[in-house]
């Protein structure tokens, strides 16, 4: 009998190591080892508790909750997840999994959230999501879904309150959407969902967030602009421009609002009647004023409007928006003085402020704004033809006694060169590169404070041939390759003179035609150099 209890007593404190049981806990460390674990950004502790790994919610000693979003997983989807069946929230977001979706996660019922966003799955999940039928938060997007019926593969989710199917090359808003009365979020980003066929989408009281990221849309669609009790709508990498945003006037239980990288030369005329607005992001557009226009927000709490055009003085409309703790403004052309009133956290850096104005605000304000102003000037790209055997010279426009240069090849790789220009004595091949300078100063103000400012030149290429992109987005050379003729047609310059050179500089055919015959040139690159009334315009092409 003495053995008997002893056994006993050794066999319970063997379960009541861990607060989950063996099983579980093994098929934990087999999903840890499986996806690449010791390299995860937040590995376990595989000799403590699971309770206190990351990502791990236990109750009642199961597993409830599975979050390794975000988390470095590499490798292919956990096989032997259905161990886990009292599972309620599966979260694997933002990782690096890959092949299909394990089919027996459709035998853990008491799902409530699948987030398996911004993978590479691949193949069609219809089948492993079957009989999930309490799934309210369902995440597809972001993934190489091959899904042939879409509506099939939602035909049970009558729980859905947020649904994420991005990229999923759907040409029409799915009809099943119109059965799930509950729905509050749906992510429909990078779909070629053209504007009239959004017909799916309306009648939806309870719908309040909305993303059309990456649909190529050039105007609201009509039953996007009847939704409104819509408090987030992401319109960003789309092609709207502030001609084109009259949808935007019906929806004004707006909260957070994204414009982000689209054609915006202006603030859009509509944006004033958005009152409840907090967070507007119209960063990276081509806008170069109507700042005005924004000052009647008075609830705006953040605001983007990093990567535009804006240029000349710091705008003072800024200063009279009352809660406006956060203002971006990164990769403008703004300078000027600063006004003793910028918001909590101001972003000014890429720009065209000097180190006395920068300098100066942080002797005397430093203490009620949080300013990001390093580095503040990123000029523009610039190509400097190499030629090899010869002598080159990276110049750039940076210049003074405070400051000490360093030069970086290839954006990374440090360089012995410390001067404000970078000279090569016989350019080699190895010399082809991409090439940034930076001028550092740093000093302690008069108030003990650090003042580090850096201005870099954004890249010098050394190149074998020019022609930059710019410039080329204007050309149309073809074929290239050629055997025979080589066409030139120009959307803005007239061609006035064409030289072609070998690679030894040595002139080999000049022509006024924009159809070149050189089919008696032997086989090999060229340059190609175009006369127009804005200079010469350069370029490379091949002979077969």
């Amino acid at each position: 009998m003495k053995k008997i209890i002893f056994f006993l007593l050794i066999s319970n404190f063997a379960v009541a190591q861990w607060s989950i049981s063996n099983a579980e806990r093994s098929a934990l460390i087999s999903i840890y080892n499986s996806t690449n674990g010791k390299n995860w950004n937040r590995p376990w502790d595989l000799e403590k508790d699971p309770r206190t790994w990351f990502g791990i919610s236990v109750k009642n000693g199961a597993v409830v909750e599975l979050n390794l979003a975000g988390n470095s997983l590499k490798g292919s989807f956990p096989s032997n997840i259905s161990s886990f069946t009292r599972l309620t929230k599966i979260d694997l977001s933002n990782n690096q999994l890959s092949g299909e979706v394990a089919a027996g996660i459709s035998s853990l019922s008491s799902l409530t959230k699948l987030d398996i966003s911004n993978n590479r799955f691949t193949g069609d999940p219809t089948n492993a999501l079957t009989g999930l039928f309490n799934l309210e938060d369902l995440a597809l997007g972001g993934n190489f879904f091959t899904i042939p019926d879409v509506n099939g593969m939602l035909q049970n989710f009558n729980n859905i309150k947020i649904l994420n199917i991005a990229d999923l090359a759907l040409t029409n808003i799915p009809a099943k959407i119109t059965a799930f009365p509950n729905l509050e979020t749906l992510i429909l980003d990078n779909n070629p969902v053209p504007a009239n066929a959004f017909a799916n989408i309306a009648g939806h009281p309870k719908l309040v967030s909305l993303s059309l990221s990456g649909m190529q849309l050039a105007q609201i669609p009509v039953q996007v602009a009847q939704l409104t009790p819509l408090k987030n709508l992401n319109l960003s990498n789309n092609n709207f421009t502030d001609q084109n945003t009259s949808g935007l006037a019906t929806l004004t239980n707006l909260e957070w609002l994204s414009l982000e990288n689209n054609q915006l030369a202006q603030i859009p005329p509509q944006i004033p009647q958005l009152k409840k607005i907090q967070t507007l992001n119209l960063g990276r557009n081509k806008i170069s004023g109507g700042i005005a226009l924004l000052t009647g927000l008075t609830n705006l709490q953040q605001l983007f409007l990093n990567n535009n055009s804006l240029s000349g003085n710091f705008p003072q409309e800024f200063l009279s928006m009352p809660k406006l703790l956060m203002l971006n403004l990164n990769s403008n052309q703004l300078s000027g003085d600063l006004n003793d009133r910028l918001p909590e956290i101001t972003h000014l850096s890429n720009n065209r402020f000097n180190k006395t104005q920068l300098s100066s605000y942080i002797v005397d304000y430093n203490l009620q704004t949080e300013l990001d102003y390093s580095p503040q000037r990123y000029d523009s790209e610039k190509e400097v033809l190499g030629v090899i055997g010869q002598p080159a010279k990276l110049e750039q426009s940076l210049s003074g006694t405070d400051y000490t240069f360093t030069w970086f090849k290839n954006l990374d790789e440090k360089t012995n060169t410390t001067g404000s220009d970078f000279n090569i004595n016989s350019v080699k091949e190895s010399d082809y590169a991409k090439y940034t300078v930076e001028a550092y100063t740093s000093y302690v103000l008069d108030n003990n404070m650090i003042f580090d400012l850096s201005l870099f030149r954004e890249p010098v290429s050394l190149v074998k041939f020019l022609g930059t992109s710019e410039t080329a987005k204007y050309f149309n050379i073809f074929p290239n390759p050629t055997m025979d003729y080589l066409n030139i047609v120009s959307s803005k310059y007239d061609i006035q003179n064409v030289h072609i050179y070998d690679l030894s500089g040595k002139q080999m055919l000049s022509e006024t035609k924009s159809k070149i015959d050189v089919s008696k040139l032997p086989s090999g690159v060229y340059m190609l150099i175009i006369k127009t009334q804005d200079g010469n315009k350069n370029f490379k092409f091949i002979k077969q």
